[in-house]
Parts: C-alpha cells; structure tokens; sequence
C-alpha cells in the first residue's frame, strides 16, 4: 500500500509537470508559429508576427519568376507583379490558402529600341524585326506560384495575349511621312524685288531624310549637302554669290517640319542676301524688315546707315507690310510670355492675340537669382520670336536711339 500511494502521488506530480510544461509551451507558441512551419517551401519556424512579415515580403521582392514566352524568357517577381500573402490569415490559419493581386494583367515586353529601316525610294519606314508584347493574365500565375511558392526560382508559362508593339506607331507614323515626303516643296528665290519660283521635287527631300526614331514630336532631319546641292544646281552666277547656305537649309527644314507636325505646307521664300528691296527714297528715316534675310535694313536720309541682324516671328509669323511706330519705351514687359522686352517700339496691334507687336531687343525671363535669362539663348538670325522683331543686345539701344514715333517700317518676305 505504501508503494502504491507513492507511485500515484508521482503519477500526479508527472502529471501536474507535463500539464505546466505544455502550457509554457503553448504559450510560447500562441504569438509564434510552429517548429515545423512553412509557408510552401519557405521555412518560418518559431517565428514571431513580426520575423514571419519580414521573412515573407524580403521573399516577395527578391524571389525570381520566370516568364516562358515565345520569344523570351521575361524575369520579374511576385512583387512586381502585385502578387502578396495575405499574412494574418495564414499566421491565423497556418495554411496558404490563396495568393492575392490586385491587377488583373501585366505587360512584358523587350526594352531594346526597334529596329527599323527608311526606305527613301517609296519614304517610309519597314520593321526589320518584329517584336511584340504580351498582356499577361495574373490568374493564370496564381495555381503555379502558390505550387512553388518559397522556391527562389520559380518558371511558369503564363495566358497571355499577343500585341504588337511596333505595327500601331509604324503606321501612323507613315502616313505623317506620305503627307510630308510625297508632295514638292515650293521655293521662291527672292533677288531684290523680283522672285524665282522652283519646287524641291519630292524624291530630293525624301532622299535627303534620316530617321532613327518613330516618336512623331521629333522633328525631321535632311541631309544639307543634299539640299543645298539640288537647289544650288538651280541658281545662276549673281544669284549663287549671294545665296545664304545656312539660311536656306534651316528654313526648308523649318517648312518641312511645318508639313510634318500638321501645318499646312506653304511657300518657302529663300532670300539671296544681295541687300534690301529698298534703294532709301521711301522716307527721310525709316527700317526695312527682310524675313527671308532676317536682316534689318535703317535708311537715313537716302542712304543706307547700317545693317542688323534680327529675329522674327515663328510659329506665329511678323505680318508682311507697311507700319509706323507708335510708341516707344525704354522697357516693356509681356503678360504673354512674362518676359522684359529692352527697348521696345510697337508698331502694329495683333487682333487675334491680343496683343501689340514691336521691336526690342532679345526678350528674357528673370530668375529665382534676379538674373535674366533667354528662352532660346542668343537667337538672333533664326526665327524665333512670337511675332516681333528682336535685336541683338548690342544693336537695340542705337536703333531705339534713332528711330522716332510715327517712323515708317516696312516689312517684306
């Protein structure tokens, strides 16, 4: 009997141990997950709340998924592709139920530039290769990568569908192209008061071009030697020893990217830089204005005083035609361009704008360091201008200094 009640009080002390050593253990592990845990193939044993996020989101974002497409093999991962745990259920629940996402496709495609080539006899672009992108379905991801998930390197072949990446932009891109290259470009030679009239043949401007982008807000290029030959082969002794190569080139340019952007194509006056139309005798004083030159021409008292260089108007052109001046101010400021304006003399109003158009020195900006600054830089000799009439820096003063309120302007093409 006495052996019998020592064996049952250690029975109940065994008893009593394991009872307390099984709630310290269930304790331990009410905030953790299991010795034996895994999340797939991930292992998160003994780990707290806060270990298990960390070690499953470094997992999301590192993790490699392999696309299997036809013609790649396009790696991301399950954070790139918006693919998460839901990891309160699962440190609940203990089991990996689902992986959630909330886009529901996924572009892959190759970064490379396309590779395209110009053919300048018919002046359009062809695809050397085709490449191709594919709208992949996030749903059909999901069995496969819960599958694997916890592997490092998981490869899938996913639903997707098919686009074409160059077909859409290559078209539009050349029916811009049919509307620029397919028709002439009229030129009119301007000598003095009289014009020559010649067109750019087409097959000239569409072999003079290079492409190497689809982007259609890049401007065209065309090769000046090009150009420049084909117009020369034109021009007689006395109109080649005063043509402007620079000037000539930079204005077809102009003109045909006009016609490429959308403007309607118009006549490209060339001036040959044989002087003004003008011989003095229309005033005592006055400016002759030559866009096609961009020169300024000041006249006093019949005779030529002196020659500047100016800037005018483009997109928005300096209207052709006779004007006077109608007021003066050492500086002025434009609500349009919120610019200063040196030295300013306005002689027309332009209706449509709302504004007067005038003769100053190169407009500027000034800064967040009280300094001026040029929108285009020193643009002088290149039309530029938002329909007035810049001077160089050095030239505004002078010309400001000699002209007077009610001086004629004459303006020309």
């Amino acid at each position: 009997m006495r052996f019998s009640h020592k064996l049952s009080t250690s029975f109940v002390s065994a008893l009593i141990l394991l009872v307390f050593s099984s709630s310290l253990v269930l304790g331990y592990y009410k905030d953790r997950l299991s010795p034996w845990s895994k999340i797939g193939h991930l292992q998160v044993a003994n780990h707290s709340y806060q270990e298990f996020t960390k070690v499953v989101s470094d997992y999301l974002a590192r993790s490699e998924i392999i696309l299997i497409l036809p013609d790649q093999e396009y790696k991301t991962s399950f954070t790139d592709l918006g693919i998460s745990v839901d990891l309160d259920n699962y440190f609940k629940t203990r089991r990996l139920n689902t992986l959630t996402y909330t886009p529901q496709t996924y572009l892959v495609g190759d970064d490379a530039p396309p590779q395209i080539t110009y053919d300048s006899a018919k002046g359009e672009l062809r695809s050397l290769k085709a490449r191709s992108e594919y709208l992949i379905d996030i749903n059909s991801l999901i069995p496969s990568l819960t599958e694997e998930f916890g592997k490092d390197r998981i490869e899938v072949r996913p639903t997707y569908v098919v686009k074409d990446r160059v077909s859409d932009s290559l078209l539009a891109f050349n029916a811009r192209l049919s509307r620029t290259l397919n028709a002439p470009l009229d030129i009119k030679l301007k000598v003095g008061n009289s014009y020559t009239y010649y067109s750019l043949p087409a097959s000239v401007i569409r072999s003079s071009l290079t492409i190497t982008s689809t982007d259609p807000s890049q401007d065209l290029v065309l090769d000046r030697e090009v150009v420049l030959s084909e117009i020369i082969s034109h021009l007689g002794a006395q109109e080649r020893k005063y043509f402007v190569e620079d000037s000539a080139y930079q204005n077809i340019l102009l003109a045909i990217n006009q016609r490429f952007h959308g403007a309607e194509a118009i006549s490209q006056v060339l001036g040959l830089d044989d002087g003004p139309t003008s011989s003095g005798n229309l005033a005592e004083k006055y400016l002759e204005i030559d866009l096609s030159q961009q020169k300024m021409y000041f006249f006093i008292s019949g005779k030529l005083y002196k020659t500047y260089p100016v800037s005018t108007g483009e997109p928005y052109p300096t209207p052709l035609g006779e004007y006077h001046i109608l007021n003066k101010a050492p500086k002025a400021f434009s609500s349009i361009y919120s610019a200063w304006m040196p030295y300013w003399m306005g002689f027309s109003y332009a209706k449509d704008v709302g504004a007067y158009l005038g003769i100053h020195e190169i407009a500027y900006a000034v800064g967040e360091d009280g300094k001026p600054y040029y929108r285009y830089g020193n643009y002088i000799g290149d039309k530029k201008t938002g329909g007035c009439i810049a001077l160089a820096p050095q030239d505004s003063k002078e010309v400001y200094d000699l002209s007077d309120v009610g001086m004629l302007v004459r303006i020309v093409p």
